[in-house]
């Protein structure tokens, strides 16, 4: 917090998503984050659907995605033999998460992908067909998935948590339908310099390490660990979070 006085003037700035205060003379000014609703979340990404996917793989995400899987089984955080059958992969976006997992772990999936974005949807489904993966795509919002409790033996989300207004009500839905004993691996922007201008340009949050860690184990996860990306420009504006339902 930083604060600033003068004969006239009280200034308070709390940085992160608290509110910045301003008092002039007898006025108290001010100012909160305010989240996108649903609606505008989905014209926002239906308007970058287009060149989404290359973004990603001229940033380098899709290779780091991929190198980030087989750095997750190297290091033992994924079980003996983890070959997911049937995996949950919310805001799937255009499925650039999916693919690498199922081009590094296990061919042989079926990802149920939600979004808010049809646009997005249409070319994630496009992408996985293109891979032959077995998929069945939905538009929805993750804080109330469409699904019965513990169904998904995994979960997966690349960049979605922080768009939010309240996480924790995203990781409760998650934590609800995987089933005992199954992982959920997330990816998220990180806080820093760049992760403050993706957070500028998107309006989403940035998440400290201890901040995440502690909004999981809030929910029910547990065995958690915070996985840096080995390469590339995600390992400077992103990390990755594996956790368990008991």
């Amino acid at each position: 917090m930083v604060e600033i006085e003068s004969d006239c003037i009280t200034t308070v700035a709390i940085l992160g998503d608290c509110p910045m205060e301003w008092t002039i003379g007898w006025w108290q000014v001010s100012v909160q984050r305010v989240y996108p609703n649903s609606s505008e979340l989905a014209k926002t990404y239906n308007q970058a659907a287009g060149w989404w996917h290359q973004h990603l793989q001229l940033l380098g995400y899709g290779r780091a995605y991929r190198q980030l899987w087989r750095s997750l089984r190297k290091a033992g955080y994924l079980q003996n033999g983890f070959e997911p059958k049937n995996i949950c992969d919310c805001g799937i976006g255009t499925a650039a998460f999916g693919l690498a997992l199922a081009q590094t772990i296990n061919s042989n999936v079926n990802i149920v992908g939600i979004d808010l974005s049809p646009e997005m949807l249409k070319i994630a489904q496009a992408k996985l067909a293109k891979a032959h993966i077995q998929c069945q795509l939905c538009q929805s919002d993750v804080r109330t998935l469409p699904f019965e409790n513990s169904v998904f033996d995994t979960e997966i989300s690349a960049h979605m948590l922080e768009h939010l207004p309240d996480p924790k009500e995203g990781l409760k839905e998650m934590f609800r339908v995987l089933r005992p004993g199954a992982p959920l691996i997330l990816v998220v922007t990180r806080s820093g310099i760049l992760g403050s201008l993706i957070q500028w340009h998107w309006g989403n949050r940035c998440f400290s390490p201890n901040e995440l860690v502690n909004l999981m184990k809030e929910v029910g996860f547990s065995n958690l660990k915070v996985i840096p990306f080995p390469l590339g420009l995600a390992r400077f504006t992103s990390s990755a979070y594996i956790g368990f339902r008991p």
